[in-house]
This record gives C-alpha cells, sequence and structure tokens, in this order.
C-alpha cells in the first residue's frame, strides 16, 4: 500500500501588531485551517476551512507565507503545512463554530506562551 503525504493549508490572519491563533477545549493552539481533501485544490482547501472554523468567506488569494515538509524519524509520518498570511485593515468579526477560543497576540505574547519553538518563523510573522 502506498503512502502519501498528509497536507494541512493554515492562515495566519494579522491585524495591526496581532495575529490570530485558536485554542481549543483540551488547551491545544493553531491557526485556523486544516486538512486538505483528496482531489481539493489548495485554495479551495483554505476557503472551506475557514468558512467551517469561523464563518469566513475569503476573498482573493492571500499571500503564501511558508511550507513546513516534516518527516518522522522511522518514516511513518509525512505531514506538510502550507502557510498563507493576510494582512487586515479591520479585525473581522468571527465565529469559533467549533468551540475554540480565538486570541489576538502580539509577537511578545507568542514568545511568552513558548506557542511556536522557532523564533525567527515567529519574527517573520510580526515583519510582513
Amino acid at each position: 500500500m502506498e503512502k502519501y503525504p498528509s497536507v494541512t493549508v493554515k492562515m495566519l490572519f494579522k491585524y495591526a501588531d496581532q495575529i490570530l491563533i485558536l485554542k481549543d477545549r483540551a488547551g491545544g493552539v493553531t491557526f485556523p485551517g486544516g486538512k486538505m481533501k483528496w482531489q481539493e485544490s489548495i485554495l479551495g482547501a483554505l476557503r472551506r476551512e475557514l468558512k467551517e472554523e469561523l464563518d469566513y468567506s475569503l476573498v482573493g488569494e492571500p499571500k503564501l507565507f511558508d511550507v513546513w515538509n516534516y518527516i518522522s524519524q522511522d518514516g511513518q509520518k509525512h505531514l506538510v503545512m502550507i502557510y498563507y498570511i493576510q494582512q487586515l485593515d479591520e479585525k473581522p468579526k468571527l465565529i469559533s463554530l467549533e468551540g475554540s477560543e480565538m486570541l489576538w497576540l502580539t509577537k511578545e505574547d507568542f514568545i511568552k506562551m513558548n506557542i511556536i519553538k522557532d523564533k525567527k518563523f515567529v519574527d517573520r510573522m510580526f515583519a510582513s
């Protein structure tokens, strides 16, 4: 049986000096977005996930921010994460349809909470 990587598409919403993060009921944090379905385009998956999670309708094409490829040491897990970033002129009215808490965090918040271990990634998020 052939194996294929799991592909996930995420959105970094940036408003002023803050970026949106979702905190689930178990305390896990993530950016809005999710896994691509079979025969779905990358932006199609992002649009669907943002609508399902936040009742947000993506207009246009956001800026590609980063692509992360991970293969576990045992070779059993292969993940591809595609990140987009969208600068917002005003804070959108979002509804968490999946019960996640929506947190708008500053760079200092990301560092203090140690949400992302890669400091260069955090620096780039707030430099864009």
